[in-house]
Protein backbone atom coordinates (compact mmCIF):
# COMPACT_ATOMS: atom_id res chain seq x y z
CA UNK A 1 0.00 0.00 0.00
CA UNK A 2 1.09 3.90 -0.62
CA UNK A 3 2.66 5.72 2.68
CA UNK A 4 0.23 7.06 4.76
CA UNK A 5 0.79 11.34 4.04
CA UNK A 6 2.29 13.24 7.30
CA UNK A 7 5.69 11.00 7.43
CA UNK A 8 8.63 12.83 9.02
CA UNK A 9 10.58 11.74 5.64
CA UNK A 10 8.25 14.07 3.63
CA UNK A 11 9.35 17.19 6.02
CA UNK A 12 12.76 16.57 5.24
CA UNK A 13 13.01 16.27 2.25
CA UNK A 14 11.05 19.96 1.82
CA UNK A 15 13.55 21.26 4.19
CA UNK A 16 16.60 19.52 2.14
CA UNK A 17 15.15 21.24 -1.29
CA UNK A 18 14.47 24.50 0.55
CA UNK A 19 17.98 24.83 0.75
CA UNK A 20 19.86 22.37 -1.90
CA UNK A 21 22.41 23.97 -4.09
CA UNK A 22 22.70 27.12 -2.68
CA UNK A 23 18.75 28.04 -2.85
CA UNK A 24 18.59 26.85 -6.86
CA UNK A 25 15.88 24.33 -5.98
CA UNK A 26 13.39 26.63 -4.25
CA UNK A 27 9.65 26.78 -5.74
CA UNK A 28 10.45 23.09 -7.20
CA UNK A 29 7.74 20.77 -7.11
CA UNK A 30 7.73 17.90 -5.49
CA UNK A 31 5.99 15.31 -5.96
CA UNK A 32 5.43 12.63 -3.01
CA UNK A 33 5.51 9.69 -4.91
CA UNK A 34 5.68 7.02 -2.11
CA UNK A 35 1.88 8.54 -1.48
CA UNK A 36 0.44 7.91 -4.65
CA UNK A 37 2.42 4.27 -5.09
CA UNK A 38 3.16 1.41 -3.31
CA UNK A 39 6.59 0.59 -3.13
CA UNK A 40 7.62 4.38 -4.85
CA UNK A 41 10.80 6.39 -3.94
CA UNK A 42 10.45 9.29 -1.27
CA UNK A 43 10.05 12.00 -3.65
CA UNK A 44 10.23 13.25 -7.31
CA UNK A 45 11.66 16.91 -7.50
CA UNK A 46 10.76 18.52 -10.75
CA UNK A 47 13.30 22.00 -10.95
CA UNK A 48 11.28 25.13 -13.09
CA UNK A 49 13.54 24.75 -16.19
CA UNK A 50 12.49 21.09 -16.07
CA UNK A 51 15.75 19.15 -14.48
CA UNK A 52 14.75 16.17 -12.11
CA UNK A 53 16.14 14.72 -8.87
CA UNK A 54 14.89 12.23 -7.34
CA UNK A 55 15.31 11.18 -3.65
CA UNK A 56 14.93 8.50 -1.42
CA UNK A 57 15.15 7.87 2.42
CA UNK A 58 16.18 5.56 4.35
CA UNK A 59 16.78 5.12 8.40
CA UNK A 60 19.73 3.83 9.26
CA UNK A 61 19.49 1.64 13.09
CA UNK A 62 22.17 1.15 15.23
CA UNK A 63 21.69 -3.04 14.54
CA UNK A 64 19.28 -5.16 12.93
CA UNK A 65 15.21 -4.49 13.89
CA UNK A 66 16.45 -2.06 16.58
CA UNK A 67 12.51 -0.44 16.43
CA UNK A 68 11.09 -3.77 16.47
CA UNK A 69 12.95 -4.06 20.08
CA UNK A 70 12.27 -0.34 20.94
CA UNK A 71 8.37 -1.50 20.13
CA UNK A 72 8.31 -4.02 22.04
CA UNK A 73 10.76 -2.81 25.24
CA UNK A 74 8.88 1.04 26.45
CA UNK A 75 5.32 -0.52 27.33
CA UNK A 76 6.65 -3.32 29.06
CA UNK A 77 9.21 -1.32 31.34
CA UNK A 78 7.41 2.03 31.32
CA UNK A 79 6.37 1.01 35.11
CA UNK A 80 9.71 1.47 35.81
CA UNK A 81 10.43 4.73 33.78
CA UNK A 82 7.59 6.32 35.83
CA UNK A 83 8.75 5.08 38.96
CA UNK A 84 10.06 8.68 40.55
CA UNK A 85 10.22 5.84 44.14
CA UNK A 86 13.41 4.70 42.77
CA UNK A 87 15.25 8.31 42.05
CA UNK A 88 18.43 8.59 44.79
CA UNK A 89 18.97 12.13 46.06
CA UNK A 90 21.58 14.07 43.56
CA UNK A 91 22.51 10.93 41.45
CA UNK A 92 21.77 9.90 38.25
CA UNK A 93 21.16 6.41 37.64
CA UNK A 94 20.92 4.38 34.06
CA UNK A 95 20.18 1.04 34.15
CA UNK A 96 20.78 -0.52 30.55
CA UNK A 97 19.07 -4.14 29.57
CA UNK A 98 20.27 -6.48 26.76
CA UNK A 99 18.56 -5.67 23.51
CA UNK A 100 16.37 -8.69 22.91
CA UNK A 101 15.78 -9.59 26.51
CA UNK A 102 11.72 -10.03 25.48
CA UNK A 103 12.16 -11.52 22.48
CA UNK A 104 10.21 -14.99 21.94
CA UNK A 105 8.46 -14.33 25.60
CA UNK A 106 5.26 -14.22 26.38
CA UNK A 107 3.15 -11.20 28.01
CA UNK A 108 3.32 -12.80 31.44
CA UNK A 109 6.95 -13.71 30.92
CA UNK A 110 7.95 -10.33 29.67
CA UNK A 111 5.98 -9.03 32.93
CA UNK A 112 8.02 -11.14 35.02
CA UNK A 113 11.16 -9.91 33.55
CA UNK A 114 10.25 -6.54 34.24
CA UNK A 115 9.33 -6.59 37.63
CA UNK A 116 12.69 -8.60 38.25
CA UNK A 117 14.61 -6.00 36.88
CA UNK A 118 12.47 -3.26 38.74
CA UNK A 119 12.96 -4.93 41.98
CA UNK A 120 16.74 -5.28 41.72
CA UNK A 121 16.91 -1.67 41.14
CA UNK A 122 14.57 -0.58 44.21
CA UNK A 123 16.83 -3.18 46.13
CA UNK A 124 19.98 -1.99 44.71
CA UNK A 125 19.78 1.45 43.87
CA UNK A 126 21.28 2.55 47.32
CA UNK A 127 24.58 0.70 47.13
CA UNK A 128 25.21 1.37 43.12
CA UNK A 129 28.91 2.06 42.68
CA UNK A 130 29.14 5.69 40.79
CA UNK A 131 30.79 5.24 37.10
CA UNK A 132 29.94 2.49 34.89
CA UNK A 133 29.62 -1.45 36.11
CA UNK A 134 27.86 -4.67 35.33
CA UNK A 135 25.80 -6.53 37.74
CA UNK A 136 23.79 -9.40 37.57
CA UNK A 137 20.05 -9.75 38.18
CA UNK A 138 17.89 -12.79 38.67
CA UNK A 139 14.88 -13.60 36.66
CA UNK A 140 12.35 -16.26 38.16
CA UNK A 141 12.93 -19.34 35.72
CA UNK A 142 15.45 -17.94 34.01
CA UNK A 143 19.34 -17.50 33.26
CA UNK A 144 20.37 -14.45 35.01
CA UNK A 145 20.53 -11.36 32.81
CA UNK A 146 23.41 -8.46 33.06
CA UNK A 147 22.57 -4.93 33.55
CA UNK A 148 25.05 -2.39 32.53
CA UNK A 149 24.21 0.68 35.30
CA UNK A 150 26.07 4.08 35.11
CA UNK A 151 26.03 6.01 38.07
CA UNK A 152 26.98 10.00 37.95
CA UNK A 153 26.22 12.97 40.37
CA UNK A 154 23.50 14.92 39.42
CA UNK A 155 22.39 19.04 40.26
CA UNK A 156 19.15 18.15 41.13
CA UNK A 157 18.15 16.97 44.52
CA UNK A 158 15.30 14.87 43.33
CA UNK A 159 17.63 12.50 41.27
CA UNK A 160 16.91 10.69 38.08
CA UNK A 161 16.54 7.10 36.92
CA UNK A 162 16.60 6.08 33.38
CA UNK A 163 16.39 2.89 31.20
CA UNK A 164 17.94 2.22 28.15
CA UNK A 165 18.75 -0.77 25.91
CA UNK A 166 22.17 -2.47 25.68
CA UNK A 167 23.21 -3.33 22.37
CA UNK A 168 24.76 -7.01 22.83
CA UNK A 169 25.96 -7.29 19.12
CA UNK A 170 27.47 -5.26 16.15
CA UNK A 171 25.26 -6.22 13.15
CA UNK A 172 25.35 -2.58 11.06
CA UNK A 173 26.65 -4.49 8.05
CA UNK A 174 23.62 -6.35 7.86
CA UNK A 175 21.85 -2.96 8.80
CA UNK A 176 23.66 -0.95 5.81
CA UNK A 177 23.35 -4.36 3.58
CA UNK A 178 19.42 -4.40 3.74
CA UNK A 179 19.09 -1.12 3.17
CA UNK A 180 21.08 -0.91 -0.02
CA UNK A 181 19.09 -4.10 -1.00
CA UNK A 182 16.03 -2.47 -0.86
CA UNK A 183 16.62 1.09 -1.73
CA UNK A 184 18.94 1.28 -4.36
CA UNK A 185 16.99 -0.38 -6.56
CA UNK A 186 13.76 1.51 -5.97
CA UNK A 187 15.80 5.07 -6.28
CA UNK A 188 18.00 4.11 -9.68
CA UNK A 189 14.75 2.35 -11.18
CA UNK A 190 13.00 5.96 -10.85
CA UNK A 191 14.08 8.18 -13.90
CA UNK A 192 15.53 11.33 -13.26
CA UNK A 193 18.35 13.62 -14.10
CA UNK A 194 20.14 13.27 -10.37
CA UNK A 195 19.52 10.10 -7.99
CA UNK A 196 20.16 11.53 -4.12
CA UNK A 197 20.19 9.30 -0.74
CA UNK A 198 18.94 10.21 2.30
CA UNK A 199 20.67 8.28 5.37
CA UNK A 200 18.71 9.03 8.94
CA UNK A 201 20.51 8.33 12.00
CA UNK A 202 17.90 9.28 15.12
CA UNK A 203 20.14 7.21 17.70
CA UNK A 204 23.40 8.18 19.37
CA UNK A 205 24.91 4.47 19.61
CA UNK A 206 26.81 4.95 16.51
CA UNK A 207 28.78 7.75 14.26
CA UNK A 208 27.72 8.56 11.34
CA UNK A 209 31.79 7.62 10.02
CA UNK A 210 30.85 4.13 10.66
CA UNK A 211 28.15 4.04 8.45
CA UNK A 212 29.91 5.44 5.67
CA UNK A 213 32.75 3.33 6.18
CA UNK A 214 30.26 0.03 5.51
CA UNK A 215 28.95 1.30 2.98
CA UNK A 216 32.63 1.83 1.23
CA UNK A 217 33.63 -2.12 2.51
CA UNK A 218 30.26 -3.03 1.36
CA UNK A 219 30.36 -1.16 -2.55
CA UNK A 220 32.04 -3.72 -4.66
CA UNK A 221 28.64 -5.66 -3.85
CA UNK A 222 26.25 -2.81 -5.23
CA UNK A 223 26.99 -1.49 -8.90
CA UNK A 224 23.90 0.84 -8.18
CA UNK A 225 25.67 2.96 -5.98
CA UNK A 226 27.36 4.12 -9.24
CA UNK A 227 24.55 5.78 -10.27
CA UNK A 228 23.69 8.03 -6.77
CA UNK A 229 24.94 11.15 -7.59
CA UNK A 230 24.71 12.28 -3.62
CA UNK A 231 24.51 10.36 0.02
CA UNK A 232 23.46 12.81 2.36
CA UNK A 233 23.67 11.93 6.36
CA UNK A 234 20.34 13.19 7.87
CA UNK A 235 20.64 13.60 12.23
CA UNK A 236 16.99 13.73 13.52
CA UNK A 237 18.39 12.56 17.42
CA UNK A 238 16.33 16.01 18.59
CA UNK A 239 13.83 16.12 16.09
CA UNK A 240 11.37 15.71 17.87
CA UNK A 241 12.51 16.98 21.09
CA UNK A 242 13.75 20.38 19.48
CA UNK A 243 12.59 20.19 16.19
CA UNK A 244 16.51 20.34 14.94
CA UNK A 245 17.59 18.98 11.74
CA UNK A 246 21.02 18.35 10.65
CA UNK A 247 21.97 17.37 6.75
CA UNK A 248 25.71 16.49 5.52
CA UNK A 249 27.26 16.04 2.30
CA UNK A 250 31.27 14.32 2.34
CA UNK A 251 33.60 13.21 0.36
CA UNK A 252 35.76 11.03 2.17
CA UNK A 253 36.79 12.74 5.09
CA UNK A 254 35.78 16.50 3.34
CA UNK A 255 32.86 17.91 4.47
CA UNK A 256 30.95 19.45 1.25
CA UNK A 257 28.18 20.72 2.71
CA UNK A 258 25.40 21.53 5.85
CA UNK A 259 22.17 22.38 5.79
CA UNK A 260 21.04 22.60 9.71
CA UNK A 261 17.02 23.64 10.33
CA UNK A 262 14.85 23.86 13.59
CA UNK A 263 11.38 24.19 13.87
CA UNK A 264 11.88 24.33 9.91
CA UNK A 265 13.93 27.70 9.83
CA UNK A 266 17.16 27.20 8.21
CA UNK A 267 19.62 28.13 10.88
CA UNK A 268 22.84 26.83 9.51
CA UNK A 269 24.11 26.71 5.96
CA UNK A 270 28.40 25.92 5.10
CA UNK A 271 30.02 25.15 1.79
CA UNK A 272 33.38 23.38 1.78
CA UNK A 273 34.01 23.99 5.32
CA UNK A 274 32.99 27.76 5.10
CA UNK A 275 30.07 29.52 6.47
CA UNK A 276 27.23 30.32 3.57
CA UNK A 277 24.56 33.20 4.01
CA UNK A 278 21.04 31.63 5.15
Amino acid sequence: MPAKPGKDEQVFVKLFVSAYENFAWVGSKIDRLDEQFDGAIEALITRADGQTMAIEHTLIQPFLNEMTDLTRFEPVFRRISDDESLAVPYAGITVYVPVGILDGQKRATQGVIAEAIHSWIANNRLQLSDGEHRYQCDIPGMPPVTLTVKRNKYNLSQGVVSLGRQQVTNDLYKVIERALQTKLPKLIGQKADRHVLFLERNRFNFFPELIFAEIERQRPNFKLLEEVDEIWHVETIFYKQDGYVYFELKKSDELLETFTFQNEVLVEHSKDGMPYPV
